[in-house]
């Protein structure tokens, strides 16, 4: 199992204290009965994430001790010092990737498909670079659609730089009073409960080259980072076929993972 590194220090020792929080299922199909309820949406990129990443392999010692904060202290800081190995070799690749916009790229490639999905009655389409806690609430109250579709895409380099991940959650949040089911405690940390939820992937390995990491990290970045942009623009497309394949058929289980 593999994990991106942001800011686990204090992540870990959070869940070590205060254990770990009721999570959403990876996915939630939407009922033929609700889809017939919806009139309106609007549709939202969040592309927040501003540059590459790479994946870092999880330590096991706490899993293998059993558990405790003292394990637990000593996976992040294995962990930490495997990220910082991998920021390293990652570095040309993420300069290589700097006009690279994937709001702007996973419109395009979308274009006007989600207009034909009959039960979305999309409205109009919105890119926004965001990244704050409460980007939803925002987002829910800017406008006045019954439901809100949310694609947020990523991507990353696998732990050994073998190959590239782009994926997308999509998210459709009702804004209408009568479609909502409100989850937690009232009040600011009240959440609205998603209608439909999936995750949509696409993995491209590394064609050629590059047997080790540091070999890897050089095959993304040279000529420019011809390939890693190329594997990026066929990672974009497959994934917006998948999201209007996905909305398209929202009461089925995903493919994949």
């Amino acid at each position: 199992m593999r994990t991106t590194v942001r800011n686990r220090m204090a992540g870990v020792v959070f869940l070590v204290l205060c254990g770990c929080a009721t999570q959403e299922p990876a996915f939630i199909p939407l009922s033929k009965d609700l889809s017939q309820r919806i009139n309106s949406s609007n549709a939202v990129i969040v592309a927040s994430q501003k540059e590459i990443v790479a994946d870092v392999d999880k330590s096991q010692v706490a899993a293998v001790m059993g558990g405790g904060l003292i394990p637990a202290l000593i996976d992040v800081a294995i962990e930490k010092s495997r990220a910082s190995s991998a920021e390293e070799l990652i570095r040309p690749i993420r300069d290589a990737l700097v006009e690279f916009d994937m709001g702007k790229d996973l419109r395009e490639a979308l274009g006007t498909r989600l207009d034909s999905i009959a039960w979305l009655h999309l409205v109009k389409w919105d890119t926004t670079y965001d990244n704050r806690a409460d980007h939803i609430p925002t987002q829910l109250a800017a406008n006045k659609e019954d439901v809100l579709v949310l694609i947020t895409p990523g991507y990353a380099l696998s732990s050994d730089f073998q190959s590239l991940r782009v994926e997308s959650e999509v998210k459709v949040i009702p804004r209408a009073a009568s479609l909502r089911v409100v989850g937690g405690a009232k009040g600011n940390n009240e959440k609205v409960e998603p209608l439909y939820k999936v995750k949509v992937s696409h993995l491209a390995p590394l064609a050629v080259g590059g047997t080790d990491k540091e070999g890897a990290a050089k095959e993304w970045s040279k000529d420019g980072g011809v390939r890693i942009k190329e594997y990026m623009k066929q990672g974009v497309s497959s994934i917006a076929d998948k999201i209007v394949e996905s909305l398209t058929h929202p009461e089925r289980a995903p493919l994949e993972k």
